[in-house]
């Protein structure tokens, strides 16, 4: 879209719901450090919006726009075992769907106003080729499209996107905040086991494993994670249940590469790396803790050193199950909000995290789910 040019510098604003979550570029940068974005709601109920000040990413006369959309908790791809306790705990709320609106204001009262509509262009033969909150990512690298998100690009053999119904839910401004990385871990070893390597970053995370290793062409490279290992060092999987809880690259040439996903998260202490003929060094590993951004306002120690291990487990455990909504585990196919276990726990969480936002917008989900008898 074209803006003319003004002497005065404009002021842009973008409102965007990218359901179930999205990544939004301008001229090729990502217009926040938000991921999982916007948190998940009832869609029948309500919609989230998210708001950002994206003046500095404007350019002069010319500027490109640009989303990844992924399937987050909008769409599910399986329907396996869903039921837990006799609850459904997976729900389709259709395809996934973008609404956006940028305007640009100018200090003599000029205004530039972009929407989504269908003069938009979309494909989906992008490198993702599938994503799931349970089951995990599969990229590959043959389908990047380079520089699709910046001017010039050549979107010629792309569709033109479809206007579609809107979700039920009443679409508001998001009050809390959105999942971020807010730590980052480094593993402790890695060893070999039945010619797969296995990579122990000694604490169990919730987030996602950034790798760089060198691959072969078109040799998918696997990782599988679990919380605790067997004895043989192998994988212990049986308490994940269904979910595949596997994210998948294929390098488009051999050589060094590095990738991190963006559309799944897995709760780990332990990966299974295979399709690499190289033992890999702790080096091309990076932990990406992820959970709602918010401050940790409180700390705890006494003399006894297992007190304060069991406290150092809780916050890990409370802090990974932050997922716009308290869960109560994140690594196998459950991974829901069950109030009971958040009523016993809110209390102690808010005297180590500023939880306030996070627990109100909770509240809110919760009046949604509400049947009509309470």
């Amino acid at each position: 879209k074209e803006y003319k040019s003004n002497e005065n510098l404009p002021i842009a604003k973008l409102y965007i719901s990218g359901l179930g979550m999205y990544e939004c570029y301008l001229n090729g940068s990502k217009v926040s450090k938000d991921i999982f974005a916007p948190t998940a709601t009832d869609y029948d109920k309500h919609v989230n919006y998210n708001t950002y000040d994206v003046t500095s990413l404007l350019k002069n006369a010319k500027n490109t726009l640009g989303v990844v959309l992924g399937n987050g908790r909008f769409f599910s791809l399986r329907m396996i075992g869903d039921k837990a306790f006799g609850i459904p705990v997976i729900r389709h709320f259709g395809f996934p769907k973008l609404l956006l609106q940028m305007e640009i204001k100018y200090k003599n009262g000029n205004k530039t106003t972009v929407v989504s509509d269908n003069t938009w262009k979309i494909t989906t033969h992008g490198p993702i080729i599938s994503n799931s909150e349970y089951d995990g990512e599969e990229y590959n690298a043959n389908f990047e499209l380079q520089g699709w998100q910046k001017n010039g690009y050549n979107d010629s053999t792309w569709l033109n996107a479809r206007i579609v119904d809107a979700p039920l839910g009443k679409l508001v401004a998001q009050k809390n905040p959105n999942i971020r990385t807010m730590e980052e871990i480094k593993p402790v070893s890695v060893t070999e086991v039945d010619g797969k390597y296995i990579l122990d970053m000694g604490q169990n995370m919730v987030g996602w494993l950034a790798i760089k290793l060198n691959g072969k062409k078109d040799r998918p490279i696997k990782m599988r994670f679990a919380e605790t290992s067997q004895k043989n060092g192998g994988l212990y999987m049986a308490n994940l249940r269904w979910a595949k809880v596997t994210n998948i690259y294929t390098p488009s040439k051999d050589g060094e590469f590095s990738w991190c996903p963006s559309c799944t998260y897995q709760g780990f202490r332990y990966a299974e790396i295979s399709g690499i003929s190289d033992k890999p060094d702790l080096n091309d590993f990076t932990g990406k803790v992820n959970y709602d951004e918010m401050k940790t306002i409180g700390s705890f120690e006494t003399s006894d050193d297992l007190i304060n291990q069991i406290y150092k487990n809780a916050c890990w455990g409370i802090k990974g199950n932050y997922r716009s909504f308290p869960t109560d585990c994140p690594q196998r196919d459950d991974r829901m909000p069950w109030l009971g276990d958040r009523a016993t726990g809110c209390l102690g969480e808010s005297f180590i995290f500023d939880n306030n936002l996070l627990y109100a917008k909770w509240l809110q989900d919760i009046e949604d789910s509400q049947r009509e008898n309470g």
